[in-house]
C-alpha cells in the first residue's frame, strides 16, 4: 500500500516551475563559493551536476540534517544541459526490501516528469538512512533495481549515493547483490 500512495503523489506531479530560469544569475555559477550543510547555503536550482561527485555533493547539501532519518528515496532532476532543476522529491518509509513493482512504477513516472517538462534530461538518487553511506545489502539492492528500472524506460542516471549520518558514498555504476 506505502508504494501506491507514493506512485499516486508521484503521478500528481505533472509540471516542474522552471520560472527560476527567468531571472537567473548566470554568475552564480561563476564563483568559488561553497554551499552545504557545513555552510548553511543550498546549491540553487540551474547549477551544473556534470559529474558522480558533482551529484554527491549536490544531494548531500539538499539533503542536509535528513541524512539522520529513516530509509528514503530522494531523486534529484537535471535538464538535458546537467543543470539541476527546481524540485526534489523525497520518498519516505521506503522498504528494507526492494519493491519491485513499486520502483517500475515510480520510474515511468519519472520517465513521463522528464519527457514532459525536460525532455533529453536525467535522475540523480539517494538512498538515505541513519546507518547507511556504503554498499550494504539495502543500498546495493535498491541501487541495482532503480539502475534496471530507469533503463528499461531510457532514462539516464547520473548517480546514485548513498547517505548516511556519518558517512556517504557514490555509488559504483555495476552493482551486485
Amino acid at each position: 500500500m506505502r508504494s501506491l500512495g507514493a506512485a499516486a503523489m508521484l503521478a500528481a506531479m505533472t509540471t516542474f516551475d522552471d520560472s527560476f530560469y527567468d531571472n537567473y544569475d548566470d554568475d552564480y555559477l561563476d564563483t568559488d563559493e561553497p554551499f552545504g550543510a557545513e555552510t548553511g547555503r543550498l546549491p540553487r536550482p540551474g547549477g551544473v551536476v556534470e559529474t558522480d561527485e558533482d551529484a554527491h555533493e549536490h544531494l548531500l547539501a539538499l539533503i542536509g540534517p535528513e541524512r539522520d532519518s529513516p530509509r528514503a528515496l530522494w531523486v534529484l532532476f537535471l535538464d538535458d544541459e546537467d543543470r539541476e532543476l527546481p524540485l526534489v522529491i523525497p520518498i519516505g518509509d521506503l522498504p528494507t526490501i526492494v519493491d519491485r513493482p513499486m520502483v517500475t512504477n515510480l520510474a515511468g513516472i519519472l520517465r513521463s516528469l522528464l519527457e514532459e517538462n525536460a525532455p533529453g534530461g536525467c535522475v540523480a538518487f539517494a538512498l538515505v538512512r541513519r546507518g547507511g553511506g556504503d554498499r550494504d545489502t539495502f543500498e546495493v539492492s535498491w541501487a541495482q533495481a532503480l539502475r534496471e528500472a530507469m533503463a528499461g524506460v531510457d532514462v539516464p542516471v547520473r548517480a546514485i549515493v548513498a547517505i548516511g549520518r556519518d558517512r556517504s558514498r557514490v555509488l559504483p555504476v555495476q552493482q551486485t547483490v
